[in-house]
């Protein structure tokens, strides 16, 4: 699928594209009635009845920081699959590295959330999982880590997931909790809203009066934005409401969604989605 570039404002963004499918909307908790009702849904968010989605890395650029988000997460059950895995993780690295980011390079690994282990773990041959990002520290949310501690966690635990912190590649994030979030690099920093898991964060990106925000799992699909609170997909819907409302207030900040399909971003505007314009490479 290629890669598209964004600018925000010195900060630079990847989109690695891998694949982009179609799935049923009530699989993410969205009715059919309800797609045909967003008027800006096609072409590029649905198709028909269905909804487009995507498999994807988001790569930022910002200093020396070289930092990968949500890679692939929730596409476990294709990617991660004991037969298919090497497969699978062999062409993912060679799409990074034709976009300009050899695994080994990366320097952060953030993960909004833990639902499955998507491209931040590399299957061995044995069976054995070692770090996708071998340089890189996969860094998640505390209130996440001691949610899953404390068996108050929505998905079950994954045995990739506690190979890594076994291997002490997990690093916990403590929240700021002063509205500022915890910075990961220059205009780079993490803020937990929960609502999907109890740590859940989302990313902001700020340089040089330009922003950026990426969305984790508040929004499955890009439609998320205009359908309401979703209880299928988060226990706290009313928290994930909240603060997409807030969200959607931020003046020109582009939006990113990891499942969303290529371009996988976009701009709140008069009510609906405008999808952004990136750069191949």
């Amino acid at each position: 699928m290629g890669a598209l570039r964004f600018l925000v404002g010195d900060v630079e963004l990847l989109r690695v594209g891998y694949a982009d499918v179609t799935i049923p909307p009530e699989r993410v908790g969205i009715t059919p009635e309800q797609v045909a009702g967003v008027a800006w849904a096609e072409p590029l968010w649905a198709d028909g009845a269905e909804l487009r989605a995507g498999a994807a890395a988001w790569v930022i650029r910002s200093g020396d920081a070289l930092i990968v988000v949500d890679p692939a997460m929730a596409a476990d059950e294709i990617l991660r699959s004991p037969a298919d895995a090497a497969a699978h993780q062999d062409a993912f690295a060679a799409l990074l590295a034709e976009a300009g980011v050899p695994r080994e390079e990366v320097t952060h690994a953030i993960a909004t959330h833990v639902e499955g282990i998507g491209m931040f773990a590399w299957r061995n041959d044995d069976g054995s999982w070692s770090p996708f990002f071998t340089n890189a520290p996969l860094l998640v949310s505390h209130a996440e880590l001691d949610a899953l501690d404390a068996a108050a966690h929505p998905s079950p635990l994954h045995t990739e997931f506690d190979e890594l912190r076994a291997q002490g590649i997990v690093r916990a994030i403590e929240d700021a909790n002063d509205g500022t979030g915890t910075e990961i690099a220059p205009g780079v920093t993490v803020e937990v809203v929960g609502g999907h898991t109890p740590g859940h964060m989302i990313v902001r990106i700020a340089s040089s009066g330009e922003s950026a925000v990426m969305l984790g799992h508040l929004t499955v699909s890009p439609l998320h934005l205009a359908t309401g609170e979703c209880p299928q997909q988060h226990p706290q819907p009313a928290t994930v409401e909240a603060a997409l409302a807030a969200l959607r207030e931020e003046d020109d900040a582009l939006l990113i969604g990891p499942l969303w399909p290529s371009p996988g971003a976009g701009r709140w505007i008069s009510g609906g989605l405008v999808a952004a314009a990136g750069v191949p490479v």
